[in-house]
């Protein structure tokens, strides 16, 4: 370690140490390492295998499974004294040979500064509520703002699986739970799910669930799931009203293929008689083939987050629809295809904040890809626009390519 390494290591105020990852051994340990043992009469563990009581699966293992992404920190049992600590430890490599290892005990969790911090950038809605589950124990920790959600004390919410599956609609109860053992059997990263949950006063509200895994076992079993709730009571309220009018695709409450063919026809017809621009943009949802392998609810998720992502960022005149699975058609009124191109990168090219959004539902602006047509250069009607469209995007998606325009 250099020096000015060594001094932070030793003085930081979290249990920290350094291992070397082919054999386990623990090389260093801060003082607050060392004090959580001597404070107890204890000796600290020398090597990885005694540290988190597990023989069966080496450190080289667990950092093998953190480059691939396939987990983030690891919960284990400390022994300390007489006290078994649950204990999360998150390692990061300091070079080819030697990782190192911080720890904080999480056996409470404090939601005020959760709330603020670990999923802020998801928590935007103000009926959003945080919760963590304790996967073996069964054990589910609420925010303050899932009472309120609720409409109950903090005291009253759900306290295990039982508690939270009892109140929720008999209809939506399945899926979840299926949804909800899918993420853990498959050691997914997240997972979303609406259904209807009950609050104090009996009365049923629609809700949305996401879920991220926090921690896993050594061997990268999940541990512990972090996420949140959100009241989409009248967002619910909206998709009925539109699935009544037969013109809305039901995943991404978007036009239907049906519906856009009649709003884009109108307007061609009034940029042809008024002399304006219109371009038509083909939008690859899948592009890299990312969402090929995902389970299906997974998938949808995907391609609803990014679909709604994307009808965020158009105008107000502009016209998208579902056409296909992975397939949304974009008709811009009274844009040229210079105009068209900029309006295309504001979603191709994300703000970060964007990009978490995203990826917390498994979706990527890195699986877009968009091909635009213009009128009438690459067509004289909507048939034709979209085939110079979709010739376009299939040049860019086989070419490695995020845009390309109609020749």
């Amino acid at each position: 370690m250099t020096i000015p390494f060594h001094t932070a290591f030793l003085r930081m105020p979290t249990p920290a140490f350094v291992a070397d990852i082919e054999s386990g051994e623990i090389k260093a340990a801060n003082g607050s390492l060392e004090n959580l043992y001597l404070n107890v009469g204890a000796t600290r563990p020398e090597s990885w295998a005694e540290f988190i009581h597990d023989h069966q699966t080496s450190l080289s293992q667990t950092v093998a499974l953190i480059k691939q992404g396939t987990i983030e920190r690891v919960t284990a049992p400390l022994q300390v004294g007489d006290r078994l600590l649950a204990a999360e430890i998150s390692l990061s490599l300091l070079d080819e040979t030697n990782v190192l290892g911080y720890i904080s005990h999480t056996d409470h969790l404090d939601f005020s500064v959760a709330e603020n911090t670990l999923l802020k950038f998801a928590l935007t809605e103000s009926s959003a509520g945080l919760w963590m589950w304790e996967v073996e124990g069964d054990t589910i920790s609420c925010s303050q703002s899932i009472a309120s959600l609720l409409g109950c004390p903090l005291e009253d919410t759900p306290h295990n699986t039982v508690d939270w599956h009892s109140r929720i609609h008999k209809d939506d109860a399945a899926k979840l739970i299926q949804t909800v053992k899918e993420h853990i059997e498959h050691r997914q990263k997240y997972y979303e799910a609406e259904y209807r949950i009950r609050r104090a006063n009996d009365e049923y509200i629609w809700v949305r669930e996401r879920g991220r895994t926090y921690s896993q076992s050594n061997a990268g079993e999940v541990k512990k799931i972090i996420g949140f709730v959100e009241d989409i009571s009248h967002q619910k309220a909206l998709e009925e009203h539109l699935r009544s009018q037969a013109t809305f695709d039901e995943l991404t409450g978007l036009l239907n293929k049906g519906a856009a063919l009649t709003h884009f026809t109108k307007q061609l017809g009034l940029a042809r008689r008024q002399y304006t621009p219109l371009t038509m943009a083909k939008i690859d949802l899948d592009a890299r083939g990312l969402l090929a392998d995902m389970p299906l609810d997974q998938r949808n998720t995907a391609i609803h987050t990014t679909a709604r992502f994307i009808y965020k960022k158009i105008r107000e005149a502009d016209i998208l629809a579902r056409v296909a699975h992975d397939k949304l058609l974009l008709l811009l009124p009274n844009t040229s295809l210079k105009d068209a191109e900029k309006l295309m990168k504001t979603f191709l090219t994300p703000k970060e904040d964007e990009r978490k959004v995203l990826e917390f539902s498994d979706a990527s602006h890195l699986n877009l890809c968009v091909g635009l047509a213009t009128f009438p250069e690459d067509g004289e009607n909507i048939e034709e626009l979209a085939q110079s469209a979709n010739a376009a995007v299939e040049k860019a998606r086989t070419s490695g390519l995020t845009l390309s325009i109609a020749e």
